[in-house]
């Protein structure tokens, strides 16, 4: 089984110096700088999945947390995905169920380590205008993969040019599906313990074991 915890992107948001001449890949190398430095993140997003076939598009909202090696934790309304790099839980309330399994690494899945670590070498960037998020003013990346075979079609980034914070993100996968993530609010660095990173099941709750 392979969870997809949407983590992807949505914690690509960090603080930075206003963005002037730089070329594409110098801000995607000053944004991957950044993210070095930072161990763990806070924050809280709007998501938008749009369907090319079936035109269906899904909205919802959630808290991502999100901590060195492969710690993640989504909350959203309907259901939980916990991992602590190990092992993932992903718990639906509604079903009073939790499924555990292995974590794996699937190819398919951009995290922001693999946006960060690749976007300078793996993809063509280029800066394609400006745009307003609320109060910001963005600057408008948009990268597309090197490789003909890649899973992730085109990706554009927003990039707030007073604080490096990227405030939007938005994934055309091959399958024409297109994914938008919103970051509202960020907190980084604020020390979120590991045991955050693990589950505790509830009592009374169903457990399947899939590992």
């Amino acid at each position: 089984m392979k969870h997809r915890v949407l983590w992807i992107v949505l914690a690509l948001a960090w603080y930075g110096t206003a963005l002037s001449a730089e070329t594409p890949q110098e801000v995607l190398e000053k944004v991957k700088r950044r993210y070095d430095a930072i161990n763990d993140a806070e924050l809280k997003f709007a998501q938008v999945t749009k369907y090319e076939v079936s035109k269906l598009e899904q909205r919802v909202t959630g808290t991502l947390f999100i901590k060195k090696q492969n710690k993640y934790r989504v909350e959203y309304s309907d259901r939980i995905v916990v991992t602590d790099g190990k092992t993932v839980w992903s718990y639906n309330p509604h079903q009073r169920q939790v499924l555990i399994d292995h974590f794996k690494v699937d190819p398919n899945v951009v995290t922001p380590e693999k946006i960060l670590a690749a976007a300078p070498k793996e993809y063509y960037a280029s800066i394609v205008g400006t745009e307003n998020i609320g109060s910001a003013t963005t600057r408008v990346l948009k990268l597309l993969p090197k490789d003909s075979h890649a899973f992730v079609r085109t990706m554009k980034l927003w990039v707030d040019e007073t604080t490096w914070l990227i405030k939007k993100v938005e994934l055309t996968d091959d399958d024409g599906k297109q994914t938008i993530y919103t970051v509202a609010d960020i907190k980084v660095n604020t020390g979120i313990p590991d045991s955050h990173f693990t589950y505790t099941i509830p009592e009374g709750v169903e457990a399947i074991d899939l590992r």
